[in-house]
C-alpha cells in the first residue's frame, strides 16, 4: 500500500454538520506546497520517519507520534525531511467544528504530540480499513469517525508533556479494562466502580471529568453502545433484545432509546446501514 486514498463526501454536497471528505495514507509522502491552504481543515500525521512542515512563517519537524490540525486556507508545505515519510492525514469540514473545538479545547494551527502506547496511530489506519469496504451513503460513520478522532486526539495527544494527565490516566486504566468485562452486568454502577478503585464516588467522578471531560456513568454508557454496535454489525442472527441484554441493559426500549441518543440512529437502521 503504497499511497491509499478515499474519497468521502464532495465539497458540492449538502454536508453534515460534520463530514470527512478525504482519508488516506501515503508510504512515501511527496514535497506538497499549497499557496492558498486548503479549502477545510486538514489534519496530517507522521506514522514512521520525519517531514519538515512549513506555515505562518515557521518551520517545525513532523516526528513519528506527532500531527498537525491545520484551518481552512492557511499556506503551507511540507516534504520529508530525509529518507522515507509515511503519513496518514484527514481533510473535514462542518458548520459545528469552531464552536466544537472551542468546547472541548482544541486548537487549530497547532502540532500534536502523544505516547507510543496512544491509540491514536491504530484508530487511524483501522477507519481507512473500514472505509475501504464499507457503503457510508448517509456520512454517517464517517461524520461519526471525525467526532471520535478528535475528542481522541484532546484526550490522548501531549500526554507525555502531562504528567498530571498520565497518572490518572494510568490510576484508570485497570477500572476502563474491567468495564470492558463487565459490560453485560445491568448491577454495576458508579458505586461499584469506585469501590473497584478503593475511591470515593466523588473523587471517581473528579478523575474521569479531570482526564475524559465525561463522568464514569457516561464513559461506561459508551463502552457498551460500541459493544452493542459490534454485535449489530457481526452478530446478524442476534435481535435488537438478545444485544441490549448482552450489554447491560435491563429493558430493550431503555437500549434502543438509548442507542439513538447516543449514535442518531435506532439500532435496527443503524444495523441496515452498515
Amino acid at each position: 500500500m503504497l499511497h491509499d486514498r478515499i474519497a468521502l463526501s464532495p465539497l458540492q454536497m449538502k454536508p453534515m454538520p460534520i463530514y470527512a471528505e478525504s482519508i488516506g495514507y501515503n508510504h512515501d509522502q511527496e514535497k506538497m506546497i499549497r499557496t492558498d491552504g486548503y479549502p477545510i481543515y486538514h489534519w496530517l500525521q507522521t506514522l514512521e520517519g520525519e517531514g519538515i512542515f512549513s506555515f505562518e512563517g515557521s518551520t517545525i519537524t513532523l516526528d513519528k507520534n506527532s500531527g498537525i490540525l491545520l484551518s481552512p486556507h492557511i499556506p503551507h508545505a511540507y516534504q520529508a525531511q530525509s529518507g522515507n515519510w509515511q503519513t496518514f492525514y484527514l481533510t473535514f469540514g462542518g458548520k459545528i467544528l469552531a464552536d466544537l473545538f472551542q468546547d472541548i479545547g482544541l486548537k487549530t494551527d497547532t502540532i500534536y504530540k502523544w505516547e507510543d502506547e496512544s491509540p491514536i496511530n491504530h484508530y487511524s489506519l483501522d477507519f481507512l480499513e473500514k472505509m475501504k469496504h464499507m457503503e457510508d451513503a448517509f456520512g454517517i460513520f464517517s461524520s461519526t469517525y471525525v467526532y471520535q478522532f478528535l475528542l481522541m486526539i484532546r484526550s490522548y495527544a501531549g500526554l507525555q508533556k502531562n504528567p498530571e494527565v498520565s497518572e490518572k490516566l494510568e490510576l484508570l486504566q485497570p477500572l476502563i479494562k474491567w468495564m470492558n468485562i463487565n459490560t453485560s452486568n445491568p448491577d454495576i454502577g458508579v458505586a461499584e466502580f469506585a469501590q473497584f478503585l478503593h475511591l470515593s464516588p466523588r473523587r471517581l467522578n473528579t478523575l474521569f471529568q479531570e482526564t475524559f471531560h465525561i463522568s464514569p456513568y457516561a464513559y461506561f454508557l459508551n463502552i457498551r453502545i460500541r459493544k452493542a454496535k459490534e454485535f449489530l454489525f457481526h452478530s446478524k442472527d442476534m435481535t435488537v433484545k438478545d444485544i441490549s441484554r448482552k450489554v447491560g441493559f435491563r429493558s430493550v426500549s431503555h437500549f434502543v432509546a438509548t442507542f439513538k441518543r447516543i449514535v442518531g440512529l435506532p439500532p435496527e437502521q443503524y444495523r441496515r446501514l452498515n
